[in-house]
């Protein structure tokens, strides 16, 4: 099998670092005209081959797997790194900001020709991705979860919680008004039978109440099965665990 690594033209100078004091993330320039590249591994021989296809820049991968000489990569992709700026608090607070959404898409990489090809596999954004990984992971999936934003023009926090049909190319959502959603968990129903069969959990901040609580959703249908509260704020972060 072969492992791959995407590198994006967004790159951190070293003298820029040394020079000057400041957070490390801007001390990385966007090199627009320069291609994004995916190295390909083969893990037995460690062999290295690299493709190249227009810039673009992630956080997040979702899944990938190989097939008949071809590798496929679903990835949480945005046109540039403008995403990081916008996440600083000051912009997050003021007026009119819009945030970037990063768009679920497959790139599909010919390792015959070296030709790689994307496409769209959801209208819905999603961000902070999760799978059936025990399952699914390096395989053909179908289901994806993660975190967006119901309306990008009003709000900078994430507000809803998404399952993505990559198959179908549809999107189920949970959203609660003035409540924010960390990064979801899928947790498999023991004995499961279908990839969705088990729950969703995310810590939710109700902004309203001061509090937070855990949410559970059936991950098939996508509806609320529980709520558990805690008599205090949990401190916000994007991503979730489970112990």
């Amino acid at each position: 099998g072969d492992a791959v690594l995407a590198e994006f033209p967004f790159r951190l100078d070293p003298l820029e670092t040394a020079l000057h004091w400041k957070p490390i993330i801007e001390n990385f320039a966007w090199h627009a005209g320069q291609p994004a590249r995916f190295h390909v591994v083969d893990r037995g021989t460690g062999r290295v081959r690299t493709l190249e296809t227009e810039p673009y820049f992630a956080f997040h991968h979702v899944n990938a797997s190989e097939a008949g000489g071809r590798l496929w990569l679903d990835v949480c992709a945005y046109p540039d790194p403008g995403i990081i700026r916008s996440l600083y608090l000051d912009k997050l607070r003021g007026p009119g900001h819009r945030v970037p959404q990063a768009e679920l898409r497959r790139y599909e990489l010919d390792l015959g020709t070296g030709r790689v090809r994307h496409r769209r596999l959801s209208d819905v954004p999603i961000e902070l991705p999760r799978i059936n990984y025990e399952r699914v992971n390096a395989r053909a999936y179908r289901y994806a979860y993660g975190s967006g934003l119901r309306d990008p023009r009003r709000s900078g926090f994430i507000d809803q919680i998404v399952k993505v049909d990559v198959e179908a190319g549809a999107a189920r959502t949970w959203r609660e008004a003035g409540t924010f959603p960390g990064e979801p968990v899928f947790v498999a129903a023991p004995g499961a039978r279908r990839e969705d069969d088990g729950a969703v959990l995310s810590v939710v901040l109700d902004a309203r109440a001061g509090r937070s609580f855990l949410l559970v959703l059936d991950a098939r249908s996508f509806r609320e099965v529980a709520r558990a509260r805690v008599p205090h704020h949990i401190p916000y972060g994007f991503h979730g665990r489970v112990f």
